[in-house]
């Protein structure tokens, strides 16, 4: 019999309750994720149930959470953890995405990409119309692609995915074309990598392993990799990575692995001068670090460089037009457009000005948290995830995939304000039948967020000290 009466019992609890709802709901998946496909284009009567799940599963996950310091780090529970997610991974790799259809483009780039042509020379509607300019070989890769082409969303913009994803798509196309399930098997192998690098750094750290619950348990990570195939986890891997090495003082095999993960997507490189900072009181390793970052950059964005034609690159399409499911961009933009019919005409580009103004405080931020020393390791993850998780909450896209870019952070500096998120973010499915549903995403973490900075690292839920993380790893033979 559990007495509850136990914070340590209740953890105990709460995480198995949780394990057997996120099975539950994968089997869940398992039978109803075909009729749940995009292409389908599922009613409000498949889309609501679907939502309410996910939900319900996010209010258990951070039950499990806000008890995590509470749960023994022993092999037993740590195994538990580890066991419950591997086990809800291989439930979702067979499952169709729901609801989700980038895998598409990933398919096609992949194939384009393998076949020796640039990915951002040609869109995949020229491609499909047989334009003159299209090589007759990459007409006929399109013809063979089957239902892959047509299906690519947003098919006239050029691919905007940076070089080193365009490597990971080709790597799942030599081995098996087309195939979904090949992907995903390479993403749980980059999750299992990922899962290794975090239990090092947790290590590093002295904090209870099954911190690492908080990222291998979390349902919008489990969901938006292992059901949706979002190529977003290979960014968080070579991330964690690059932490540990910096953990490590391994400079610049630390910079090498952050360009790395700039070269699958470009918002890493925010964390830069972070790096920089971390590293300020070698100045020999902050000028080879500065030169090898720059370098392989510079050879990481060269083909999008020699594909020319910008008007269709879905790089600068992203960077100046994309706005979806933003709830500060979106009344930033909201009080742009009164001023502007008060003050003009009404037919400026006002959300041109709100991405300046996104783009002017992300920089200030930065400045401001890279301005002073680096205490400690603690310290430079706190910053580091503060910076993304304000990048995170002014962006002028906030997908739920984009929420597991903080996740490496959330594990080592967890945040209750963004803990929330896995209870909140599935209301983005329903978002056409209501428009004020992403103001009820993202406003409670917010109002959330800033009480938090304002009171303290995490609430005291997750505190936890070294010396009682000794003795328990001792205790239990860690």
């Amino acid at each position: 019999m559990i007495s509850l009466s136990k914070p340590e019992s209740r953890a105990k609890l709460y995480f198995i309750i949780l394990g057997s709802g996120l099975i539950i709901y994968a089997v869940y998946l398992l039978i109803n994720s075909a009729s749940l496909a995009s292409i389908s284009n599922p009613g409000k009567d498949l889309r609501v149930p679907y939502v309410g799940e996910r939900i319900f599963i996010g209010v258990l996950f951070l039950f499990a959470v806000l008890s995590v310091k509470d749960l023994p780090s022993t092999s037993t529970w740590i195994g538990w953890i580890i066991f419950i997610g591997f086990a809800v991974r291989f439930l979702l790799i067979p499952t169709t995405p729901a609801i989700e259809d980038d895998f598409y483009r990933y398919h096609w780039d992949g194939a384009v990409t393998a076949n020796g042509f640039n990915p951002y020379k040609y869109s995949p509607k020229e491609v499909l119309d047989k334009n003159s300019s299209v090589p007759n070989e990459l007409i006929l890769l399109g013809e063979k692609s089957g239902e892959i082409l047509k299906n690519v969303n947003n098919p006239k913009l050029k691919s905007l995915y940076p070089s080193i994803s365009q490597g990971l798509f080709a790597l799942s196309y030599f081995i098996s074309p087309w195939n979904l399930f090949v992907w995903k098997i390479l993403l749980l192998i980059g999750d299992i990598v990922l899962l290794f690098f975090l239990l090092k750094v947790l290590k590093e750290l002295k904090l209870p392993l099954v911190f690492a619950g908080i990222y291998w348990l979390n349902p919008i990570v489990i969901h938006e990799f292992f059901n949706a195939a979002h190529m977003d986890l290979f960014v968080i891997l070579f991330m964690v990575i690059s932490i540990y090495l910096l953990l490590k003082k391994n400079y610049l095999g630390s910079i090498f692995f952050l360009a790395i993960a700039v070269g699958i997507r470009v918002y890493p490189v925010i964390l830069f001068p972070l790096y920089i900072r971390f590293m300020w009181s070698d100045k020999k390793e902050v000028l080879k670090s500065t030169i090898l970052f720059g370098v392989l950059n510079l050879l990481i964005f060269i083909p999008v460089v020699l594909a020319g034609s910008y008007q269709s690159s879905g790089f600068a399409k992203y960077a100046g037009n994309w706005i979806n499911n933003a709830a500060l961009f979106d009344l930033l933009n909201s009080i742009i457009k009164i001023f502007d019919s008060l003050l003009s005409d009404g037919n400026s580009c006002t959300h041109c000005l709100a991405r300046w103004i996104v783009s002017a405080i992300m920089l200030l931020v930065v400045i401001y948290y890279s301005r002073k020393a680096i205490r400690s390791n603690n310290d430079f993850l706190e910053r580091a995830a503060l910076i993304l998780a304000i990048m995170f909450l002014i962006s002028p896209t906030q997908f739920p995939w984009y929420y597991t870019w903080i996740f490496p952070l959330l594990v080592f500096r967890p945040k209750l304000s963004f803990l929330i998120y896995p209870a909140l973010l599935p209301l983005y499915q329903v978002n056409r039948y209501w428009e004020y549903f992403i103001y009820i995403q993202h406003l409670p973490v917010i109002l959330l967020f800033l009480y938090e900075i304002k009171k303290g690292y995490g609430f005291g839920f997750f505190n936890i000290s070294e010396e009682s993380y000794v003795s328990n790893n001792k205790k239990n033979g860690l």
